[in-house]
């Protein structure tokens, strides 16, 4: 049986454990959060699910798991997640790892990251930004062949905990990792609905030297229906998430095709991926050094912005 382990059950944590009972492997599964309210939702879901195939733990601290452990998914806030990295790291050999995003608040922590993964010998490291691995990207990465223009809108997107998804699409799509970041558009913080926590509204673009670029718009005048707009070749290709529907748009002949799409969950999301990884070692997410590159480039231009409005320099971006 497999060994895994999930440390923090609120939102995410609860969606990634959804997607182990979903799926088909003998799993052993150590749930880890200081919350008790959470480990009862947690184990509620266990109970319902009567899965014969998985073996559940509860527990509110890090000191009973087992000596050695398949695979550990960190959920926690940002705030906290490094230490906690140190902590397991220095508790279990732990062969592979999934990091929640956004990962950390300060730059300094994304190389003691990439040093605590070789010093402790982890196999495999990666982020949790799964939009490149779903079917409708990967079509799309396929058709791309001319310069890139990526529309996004959505009045509740959340541009500091969200736009890394996005950002991390865009340079799938566009084989770019050095990507110019321009915060000048942002236009106010608010309190993020995560207790001590800050989130901006406005617009965030972004751009490779082959001229591709990424604009994310979120404010009160957005569209309340979330969408993503694609321009490439003679296409325009308009994706509604939540709907779970597409628009193609032919942009010489004006035809236009309405298509239902598959638009996963990330409960359904993180049981094909941890199938994959437990079984062949293989994971599509971005690995860690690829999306911390992604990070840092973000957090970076979002201290500058956060310095500016707050009035005193930011060095721990306040997003999750």
């Amino acid at each position: 049986m497999f060994k895994v382990i999930i440390i923090g059950c609120g939102n995410i944590g609860f969606r990634h454990f959804e997607g182990l009972l979903k799926t088909d492997l003998s799993l052993v599964i150590y749930v880890i959060d200081p919350n008790v309210e959470a480990l009862n939702r947690v184990q509620k879901c266990y109970e319902e699910s009567n899965s014969e195939e998985k073996t559940c733990y509860f527990l509110e601290s890090i000191k009973n798991i087992p000596e050695y452990i398949d695979l550990c998914i960190i959920a926690t806030s940002s705030k906290v997640r490094l230490e906690v990295a140190e902590r397991i790291l220095k508790t279990t050999s732990v062969k592979y790892l999934i990091l929640e995003k956004v990962l950390f608040q300060k730059e300094s922590d994304y190389d003691q990251m990439s040093f605590l993964l070789k010093e402790y010998n982890v196999k495999g490291c990666w982020v949790n930004c799964p939009l490149r691995t779903l079917p409708i990207f990967m079509e799309l990465k396929e058709k791309v062949n001319s310069n890139l223009n990526f529309y996004v809108e959505y009045r509740n997107f959340g541009i500091g905990c969200n736009s890394i998804h996005q950002l991390d699409l865009f340079s799938f799509l566009t084989n770019c990792l050095d990507l110019k970041i321009e915060t000048s558009k942002l236009e106010n913080v608010v309190e993020s609905k995560r207790e001590g926590y800050l989130e901006v509204l406005g617009i965030l673009t972004a751009s490779t030297n082959k001229e591709d670029t990424l604009i994310i718009s979120s404010n009160i005048q957005s569209s309340p229906e979330y969408f993503m707009k694609l321009k490439f070749n003679e296409e325009i290709w308009t994706i509604f998430p939540l709907l779970e529907k597409i628009t193609v748009e032919g942009t010489q002949n004006n035809e236009i095709i309405e298509k239902v799409i598959n638009y996963p969950k990330q409960s359904s999301i993180t049981s094909l991926l941890v199938t994959e990884l437990l079984l062949l070692g293989k994971c599509s997410l971005p690995d860690y050094e690829t999306s911390k590159k992604l990070h840092v480039n973000l957090i970076k231009n979002l201290n500058t912005f956060f310095s500016k409005v707050l009035d005193h320099k930011v060095i721990e971006c306040p997003i999750t």
